[in-house]
């Protein structure tokens, strides 16, 4: 065995989802991608990512009792997935209890739910963006980004995170750009067209879209014969389906603020999806750079268990921030007095006053512009407020002015416990709010990420 040759053992995982093992005569730790907690393995090292250092599998001379065969031969090139190899029961239960050591510091006399998980962990994802790349000798590539690759894309075969459909698009489109003679677009250099290409479906509804972005750079855009012919390629790769397709155009000048146009090229001009929630079915106009839950089944878990766990009344007035195209407001307003939505994205805006529309909602409405400036303006108070923010969580201002409207409950939705936790831990400490219940939510299977739902209450109330 080579000195950079040795044994490990697996014993947690990263933020990455990689497997963590100790390296005894060096004090540190080694990230193994693709490796599973409680693995004995051979491995190389060959590198280092901050403190830690980097090791390949040379081969598993002791699997751990979670390890499973991955389904997609890309699993452990490709970035998309960190778990393939873990048994979903496994995957389940370390999700779990991340969350419950993470609010460790306020768990007395929280309620905590175990997570939901999928039904089906496979072909879930309603949207994917694929990317176009080029290397030195002019090879294309569409699809994924290779895990730790520094931007290099993966051209896929296969995928089962997506329907099959997806794959039979990239497939076609791909076809189509080899014999294009246009090329991806290179940021550093700003030259070249093609950036990414967009699909996304309606799982209750079967809908289809498909977006290709392009550069804005005048000297490298595209013409009318590249246009119809990207049209019958994402048409021959939907089959018999009539889908939505749009172009956007990305144009990015330094000291300037980016740029984007959309400009719809064939079919529905917008993608109809609904959500079964309960009784209830609402119904969704999204525009091709609106974000929607990319789990559309576990979405409805979603939205079932926070409206259940907020406490709401008949007489309540809500806020929702980052209100996107109006999921929350419109599962609530029918249950409460007044729902005010604020979202920054004007075509998400533009979405929402459509669900309101299309779900005749008298008691919700939207305004326009950043939550922070938003909020400045706004003196009446709320009894409760939905927080849904980005992955970065609250910033400052925002979460000054919910400190200085002081609604008696917060119902906080995140895709990022750790953001959420550290905006709640300020809550809590300035705002004398009192954690009730927690509900994690596995939205992303096969990867490191989940939703988490988090209700708090004045402890006066």
């Amino acid at each position: 065995m080579s000195k950079n040759e040795v044994e490990v053992k697996v014993t947690h995982y990263s933020k990455r989802g990689e497997g963590l093992a100790p390296l005894a005569e060096e004090g540190r730790k080694v990230e193994v991608p693709g490796a599973v907690v409680g693995d004995l393995l051979k491995v190389a090292i060959h590198g280092k990512r901050g403190k830690r250092r980097r090791a390949s599998i040379l081969n598993v001379l002791t699997p751990s009792p979670d390890r499973v065969e991955p389904r997609c031969s890309h699993a452990l090139e490709c970035g998309g997935c960190s778990f393939q190899q873990v048994s979903y029961e496994a995957e389940l239960k370390m999700k779990e209890e991340w969350v419950r050591s993470l609010f460790t510091p306020f768990m007395e006399g929280v309620t905590f739910y175990p997570i939901l998980g999928c039904e089906n962990p496979w072909a879930y994802r309603n949207k994917m963006e694929f990317s176009f790349s080029e290397d030195l000798k002019g090879e294309k590539f569409l699809g994924l980004n290779i895990a730790g690759g520094r931007g290099k894309v993966l051209n896929l075969k296969e995928c089962h995170l997506i329907s099959p459909w997806f794959m039979d698009v990239l497939k076609s489109v791909k076809n189509w750009w080899d014999e294009s003679g246009l090329h991806a677009y290179n940021p550093p250099k700003d030259e070249g067209t093609l950036r990414t290409l967009t699909v996304r479906e309606g799982k209750r509804t079967g809908k289809k879209l498909v977006m290709l972005t392009i550069s804005g750079h005048h000297d490298y855009f595209v013409n009318g014969r590249h246009l119809k012919e990207f049209k019958e390629a994402v048409i021959r790769g939907c089959g018999e389906d009539n889908p939505s397709i749009f172009l956007r155009i990305h144009r990015a000048v330094k000291g300037k603020p980016t740029e984007f146009y959309e400009m719809h090229l064939h079919g529905p001009s917008i993608l109809h999806e609904m959500l079964h929630l309960g009784e209830r079915t609402l119904h969704y106009h999204l525009s091709p750079s609106s974000f929607f839950q990319p789990n559309t089944l576990q979405a409805e878990k979603l939205f079932q268990r926070a409206l259940a766990m907020a406490e709401i009344k008949a007489t309540d007035r809500v806020y929702d921030l980052y209100c996107g195209l109006g999921t929350f407001g419109a599962l609530f307003s029918p249950h409460v007095k007044k729902v005010i939505g604020i979202e920054s994205h004007p075509y998400a805006v533009c979405d929402a006053e459509a669900t309101i529309e299309r779900n005749h909602l008298d008691n919700f409405s939207v305004i326009k512009g950043d939550v922070g400036a938003v909020l400045e303006q706004i003196q009446l108070p709320s009894d409760l407020i939905i927080l849904d923010p980005p992955r970065a969580g609250l910033d400052d201002k925002a979460l000054g002015h919910v400190l200085r409207l002081d609604p008696p409950k917060i119902l906080y939705v995140s895709c990022n416990p750790e953001t959420q936790f550290k905006n709640i831990s300020e809550l809590i400490q300035k705002g004398d709010y009192k954690l009730k219940s927690l509900q994690p939510v596995d939205q992303f299977p096969h990867t490191p990420h989940l939703e988490n739902i988090a209700y708090l209450e004045k402890t006066s109330q």
